[in-house]
C-alpha cells in the first residue's frame, strides 16, 4: 500500500470501528478454535502484521510474531514496543514447516505485490502445525472494486466458493466462512458509482475520522454480526469474506 496508508492505519486502527470489529472478530476465532495446549505455549503468526495492533490483542494467547514487507509497518510495530516482527515479503519467504498453531493474514493476499495468492496460502498451510488454523478476511465481490482498492493496491476481490475450493486442494478444512457488512456492501456500491465519479481528487483510501457516536454506533453493529459469525450462521454477502480454516 501507499506509505501515508502505513501512518493513517496507525493513527486509525486502535479506535476506528471496522478494524476494531475485525481485531475483534479475529481474537474472538483464535480463542474459540486454536488447538488446545497442554504444556508449551500456543506460536501465533500474523503475516502481514501492518503496524502491529493485531499482534498486541493478541499477546495473551501465546508467542506472537509479526512479518511485513514495509519498511514503515515494521517502524510503527516497534513504536508499539512489538520486538518479534521482521521485514520479510511473503512471495519469496521461507516458511518454518509446522511451526505455528494459527496463522492470521488480515487483507493481505488481495494486494498487487503478492504475485500468486493461493502459493502463499500454501505456505500458510506448510508452516502450521497438524490441527492449526488459519484465519484469513479478503474483499468480496469484484462489483466493490473502486478508489479504495487502488489505494491499497488491491487487485483481487474473492467469492467465497471460489476460494474455498483451491484451498481445499491445498488441505485446509472451512470451519468458518462467511461475508461481513452485508450492509456497508450497498454503501460503498453507491460510493463506487456516485461518490467516485464525483470526486476528482487524489487517490485515498476510505479512512476519515468520524464523529464519535457514528463510530460506537457502527461497533456495536460489527460486534452484534461478530457474535452471528462466532456461532456458526454465515452471511450470505457483504463487504468482506472471513474464513477460518483448519489444516487437515
Amino acid at each position: 500500500m501507499k506509505k501515508n496508508e502505513y501512518y493513517k492505519m496507525f493513527e486509525f486502527e486502535n479506535e476506528y470501528w471496522w478494524y476494531r470489529g475485525l481485531h475483534e472478530l479475529t481474537r474472538r476465532c483464535v480463542a474459540k478454535f486454536k488447538p488446545a495446549k497442554s504444556n508449551e505455549e500456543s506460536r501465533i503468526l500474523d503475516a502481514g502484521c501492518g503496524t502491529g495492533r493485531m499482534m498486541e490483542m493478541l499477546e495473551g494467547y501465546g508467542i506472537v510474531e509479526g512479518i511485513d514487507h514495509g519498511e514503515e509497518a515494521i517502524s510503527l510495530c516497534k513504536k508499539r514496543g512489538l520486538k518479534n516482527v521482521q521485514k520479510g515479503d511473503l512471495n519469496t519467504w521461507e516458511p518454518p514447516v509446522e511451526a505455528y498453531d494459527v496463522i492470521i493474514s488480515n487483507d493481505v493476499i488481495y494486494i498487487s505485490t503478492i504475485a500468486d495468492d493461493m502459493a502463499v496460502a500454501a505456505k500458510f498451510h506448510r508452516a502450521l502445525k497438524k490441527q492449526g488454523i488459519l484465519i484469513l478476511n479478503l474483499p468480496a465481490f469484484n462489483v466493490l472494486r473502486r478508489k479504495h482498492d487502488i489505494a491499497v493496491f488491491g487487485v483481487r476481490r474473492y467469492r467465497e466458493r471460489r476460494t474455498l475450493g483451491p484451498l481445499k486442494k491445498i488441505g485446509f478444512e472451512p470451519v468458518i466462512a462467511s461475508y461481513r457488512l452485508p450492509w456497508l456492501f450497498f454503501i460503498m456500491l453507491f460510493q463506487k458509482y456516485v461518490v467516485d465519479r464525483l470526486s476528482k481528487g487524489e487517490v485515498e483510501s476510505d479512512l476519515k475520522v468520524l464523529p464519535s457516536f457514528i463510530n460506537s454506533f457502527l461497533l456495536g453493529m460489527h460486534r452484534l454480526e461478530n457474535k452471528i459469525i462466532t456461532a456458526g450462521i454465515p452471511l450470505p454477502f457483504g463487504s468482506s469474506l472471513f474464513l477460518v480454516c483448519r489444516k487437515k
